[in-house]
């Protein structure tokens, strides 16, 4: 069965590089104001850092800004 997905692109790319069924990653880049480093798009394709864990790095002072609380 192939799998797809469209929410956490970030995250959802390092899944489907292990998914042998991996058919598409809508990317929708609404992480990318708290993020110290976004998900590399090249020709249509993502390409997710070769980071330890998710490879998600925050943007503290972006986060900062808009915590509400």
């Amino acid at each position: 069965m192939e799998m797809s997905t469209h929410l956490f692109s970030e995250v959802s790319a390092h899944l489907l590089c292990v998914t042998p069924t991996a058919h598409w990653l809508e990317y929708v880049d609404w992480a990318d104001a708290v993020l110290a480093t976004r998900l590399e798009i090249k020709d249509g394709f993502a390409l997710p850092s070769g980071e330890p864990g998710n490879g998600i790095a925050w943007d503290e002072a972006a986060v900062a800004r808009y915590l509400v609380g």
